[in-house]
């Protein structure tokens, strides 16, 4: 059993995930924006939760302390939390899409993976599982803001593994593919379902203690990259 805290749990991927992880008997803190969300996740699994806007700094911060209070400790850290407001072009998006997408897909991540670190380090154990998107291997039109913030946070990932790693924490960057999900504006059934990604995100903490997972890609069938 581990004590996990997942981020952008209220709907999508991160909601399925929490019911995944309650599932398989490990103790859940689920967060996200939606109250209502929250509370009926809490009486489907039993997880633990806490509303919170991690586009605010300091209720990232907030978040992590209180969710290391109710667990008792940190075992993981998954980073799901992701928004992309809209697609554009380069020349049309907003300061405030820029930044209020910087906040979440990059700031968040960043420092509650420092602040796990923390926590983890004393105790020689942990992982990290930070959810990008296969955006962060291509160059989309009308993607740039979104693609800038994953980009970014797998930089970060990546040198958070090499600085992780010997201490005892393993650190996975995952770029998953299409799906389908109410991140986007239309149903795409050919994309791979929520729970398909919840319970390959799950495997990850089955591994053998003598391997770790730095990168793993993975896509539905209808795409070849």
């Amino acid at each position: 059993m581990k004590r996990i805290l997942v981020t952008g749990a209220t709907s999508g991927i991160g909601y399925e995930l929490v019911k995944t992880l309650t599932g398989k008997g490990h103790s859940v803190v689920a967060t996200g924006r939606n109250q209502a969300k929250l509370d009926d996740l809490s009486e489907q699994t039993g997880c633990l939760t806490i509303k919170a806007d991690l586009s605010e700094a300091y209720q990232a911060l907030e978040l992590f302390e209180e969710a290391v209070q109710q667990l008792d400790g940190l075992d993981v850290l998954i980073n799901n939390a992701g928004m992309n407001s809209r697609k554009c072009g380069i020349d049309e998006f907003t300061l405030e899409e820029f930044d209020y997408q910087y906040a979440v897909n990059l700031r968040a991540p960043a420092v509650l993976s420092r602040e796990a670190l923390k926590v983890m380090k004393p105790a020689k154990s942990g992982q990290i599982i930070n959810v990008l998107s296969t955006v962060a291997k291509r160059s989309n039109e009308t993607m740039s803001v979104y693609t800038a913030m994953k980009q970014g946070l797998a930089g970060f990932s990546a040198i958070l593994m090499k600085e992780a790693q010997p201490h005892g924490i393993k650190v996975t960057s995952l770029f998953p593919g299409g799906a389908d999900t109410n991140f986007r504006e239309v149903d795409r059934p050919q994309y791979m379902h929520p729970k398909s990604v919840a319970e390959t995100i799950a495997m990850l903490l089955e591994l053998p203690q003598d391997v770790v997972m730095h990168e793993m890609v993975f896509r539905p069938p209808v795409e070849i990259e």
